[in-house]
């Protein structure tokens, strides 16, 4: 077999399967064969995006959450073994540049074009990884695990960010509660005293949340800010994570904050922010744009979830109900994460 079936960004906002060469192990590389892709809203805003609004030009495999296991070695490829379970990191980094070496490898400029954003990523039978973006399994399942990569990942790196503000009477807020906001959520639980609010549009993913330890759940409007004033005392939250990015979440966002607060801005939506000095943001409070997290973090990410400290819930797909699953995503009908399984169709059982 030297083809595989693949979804692809086959032009700009049009998506579809095609068949395509099973790509070979360069130096430094492994083939991984692709037990597990997890589906994010990453992939709906490419096949929405405007020609020219990224950095690479179509086609390319969609899927930046991919787990599996090794199936060859390309040239000098040595930290695994073929058969071994792996997590392949959603941010591609060249490991050599100013910022990898310093330790920012989420922060490479390569990582902007990274698996499944601009070259070939793992909605497919077979992807190629660099090796060193790679973290071995012990004993997660791959499918299990693949949305560590990036759900898991992304929202650790987030609140990493943000924990010199979470001091015992802190409150943070989270907004949007999908499938990285809710492992947010667990994050802030496990790894500070704070109180955790979450403001969310759905009200299933509110009381999804409450079961993850959330302290305060609020539907996402035009009252969110001040209620958030009320729970603190007119304060504000000291720290406040943004999983939506629009316009109107990240207003929310800055008029939720507190005077030496901190802001993590993380969604892809249709950002704009606007600043007012001394008011919006507040004096002292920082504000930043996440992306992703680095490769040392998704180490200890899957490290919380093999000591059983994640709750992981993820909805399987067949490799021909990806469309399928992109609709419950966009409607906001998944509470967990969507994970398509490549090797399988739908006439054959999970």
């Amino acid at each position: 077999m030297t083809e595989m079936d693949a979804y692809r960004l086959l032009d700009w906002k049009r998506g579809g399967y095609e068949k395509v060469p099973i790509p070979e192990p360069g130096p430094l590389e492994v083939l991984l064969e692709v037990k597990g892709a997890g589906l994010c809203a990453s992939d709906l805003h490419f096949l929405h995006t405007e020609p020219g609004s990224w950095s690479s030009s179509p086609p390319w495999t969609l899927g930046h959450e991919n787990a599996g296991i090794v199936a060859a070695l390309g040239p000098q490829a040595s930290r695994f073994e073929v058969g071994q379970p792996v997590v392949a990191t959603g941010i591609h980094s060249c490991g050599v540049c100013r910022l990898c070496l310093r330790g920012h490898d989420n922060l490479c400029a390569t990582a902007v074009s990274g698996r499944g954003a601009g070259i070939d990523g793992g909605m497919a039978q077979y992807v190629v990884v660099p090796e060193r973006e790679l973290i071995a399994l012990s004993t997660l399942e791959p499918r299990v695990a693949a949305p560590l990569a990036d759900a898991g990942h992304t929202s650790y790196g987030a609140v990493a960010h943000v924990l010199d503000r979470l001091t015992p009477d802190a409150t943070a807020l989270v907004i949007g509660a999908g499938g990285v906001g809710s492992y947010a959520v667990q994050y802030l639980k496990l790894l500070s005293s704070a109180q955790v609010v979450v403001a969310e549009l759905s009200e299933q993913r509110r009381s999804y949340v409450a079961q993850l330890g959330a302290d305060v759940t609020l539907p996402s409007d035009s009252f969110t800010c001040d209620v958030i004033r009320e729970l603190t005392n007119g304060r504000g939250a000291d720290v406040v994570i943004d999983f939506v990015g629009s316009a109107e979440t990240i207003a929310m966002s800055l008029s939720s904050a507190a005077t030496l607060g901190k802001v993590a801005l993380v969604g892809m939506g249709n950002a704009d922010v606007r600043l007012a000095w001394g008011r919006t943001p507040p004096l002292g409070c920082e504000v930043s744009w996440r992306m992703g997290a680095t490769l040392g973090q998704l180490a200890e990410v899957v490290a919380l979830a093999e000591a059983g400290k994640l709750r992981i819930d993820n909805q399987y797909f067949a490799f021909d109900e990806i469309e399928v699953a992109m609709g419950l995503l966009e409607s906001g009908d998944l509470t967990g994460r969507a994970v398509i399984e490549p090797h399988r169709l739908s006439s054959t059982t999970t």
